[in-house]
């Protein structure tokens, strides 16, 4: 069987593994995998199986790219093709909408290919709950976010990553990975953080990412004030991607993993704190919300700081729990099983008709 997932080739630079990960194992299991952009347009695409698609604004290149009215109607036209020549259209669920690009042709874009997708792959029940009545037409199913296991061994042991990191061993580390997108993620966690006292240090290496250098005046100004006034306020942060190694370390030295978003669906964090063996405290809200609840772990309501608060000091008494954490990770998120569940669904799809009714819906 033949799995193209119409993504950029991944390299040594790729900052997501969700994709690389998920390939590997599949090879593993007799699968070949392709990867990249051009083979959509190409006949190599008619040597595929299955067209599994990830996020849609990167079809066109940058995420940031504004769809064009004609980029649009020649996404529909090659998904017909597709489905003309009996190529299965998978579409994984990473989010509902962009994260940034409120291009509308970006959100017509996600909606053209739920309508002509054939599987509709979901992390959680909250996704496919919401989206299984509005595309009824297509197979839903859940498949859990799996953990980076070829790439992620955790080995450090805490006192040894936090001696790297150059952080304290005597005190409780909460740790919030990813870059925060918003200020309204950054002023959640200082109010938060004020009803802490030294005892427990928050760290959080993506706080500010946005670098000082460009040639527009005024973000240059803005970006400038922010810089200063965060490192005067004594918060720690990195302007540069952090290497694989060097995050492990990270997730090794935190007692607790915060996810730090207050809007979201699915977290590559998640997994990976399981994976690490830390507790971890998130939103109550999307697939999170929902795995978090289901795993005994933590979760908070994000218009209310008071419940987050709340919420990691319960985290940081629970020492048990991430040991525990550790071992579902491995029982039911690793790679090969993962992509286990993910190959019977390519199997069973390719054996079945689907029949998807969109000519007369105004996407």
């Amino acid at each position: 069987m033949k799995i193209y997932f119409v993504i950029k080739e991944p390299s040594e630079r790729t900052i997501n593994h969700f994709v690389s990960s998920l390939g590997n194992a599949l090879q593993k299991q007799g699968c070949e995998v392709v990867y990249g952009l051009e083979r959509l347009w190409t006949d190599e695409v008619l040597e595929c199986d299955i067209v599994h698609f990830q996020w849609p604004e990167g079809i066109f290149g940058l995420f940031g790219h504004k769809v064009t009215d004609d980029e649009l109607a020649r996404m529909e036209q090659r998904l017909t093709f597709l489905k003309e020549k009996g190529i299965k259209i998978f579409v994984q669920i990473h989010n509902l909408k962009p994260h940034t690009n409120r291009d509308k042709n970006v959100q017509r874009l996600y909606e053209l290919l739920y309508l002509h997708a054939d599987v509709i792959v979901h992390m959680g029940n909250y996704s496919r709950d919401l989206l299984q009545p509005q595309y009824p037409n297509a197979h839903h199913i859940v498949i859990p976010h799996h953990i980076y296991d070829d790439v992620y061994s955790f080995r450090y042991t805490r006192e040894e990553a936090r001696r790297r990191l150059h952080l304290p061993l005597d005190k409780q580390v909460v740790l919030s990975f990813g870059k925060f997108r918003n200020d309204k993620e950054r002023n959640f966690i200082l109010d938060m953080q004020q009803s802490f006292d030294h005892s427990v240090l928050f760290l959080m290496p993506g706080f500010y990412r946005e670098t000082l250098h460009t040639w527009n005046p005024k973000k240059f100004v803005i970006r400038l004030y922010h810089t200063l006034r965060y490192k005067l306020a004594g918060i720690k942060f990195s302007n540069e991607v952090i290497p694989d190694d060097l995050m492990q370390c990270y997730f090794c030295a935190a007692d607790v993993v915060l996810i730090q978003r207050l809007d979201i669906l699915n977290s590559g964090n998640l997994p990976m704190a399981f994976a690490a063996g830390k507790v971890v405290v998130g939103p109550n809200v999307g697939n999170v919300g929902h795995v978090l609840r289901a795993t005994g772990n933590y979760t908070f309501d994000s218009e209310q700081t008071e419940n987050a608060i709340s919420a990691i000091q319960s985290a940081l008494k629970a020492t048990f729990k991430g040991e525990e954490n550790k071992e579902y990770a491995a029982k039911h998120w690793s790679s090969d099983i993962i992509a286990t569940k993910l190959l019977n669904c390519y199997q069973e799809a390719m054996n079945t008709k689907y029949y998807i009714d969109y000519r007369n819906k105004n996407f």
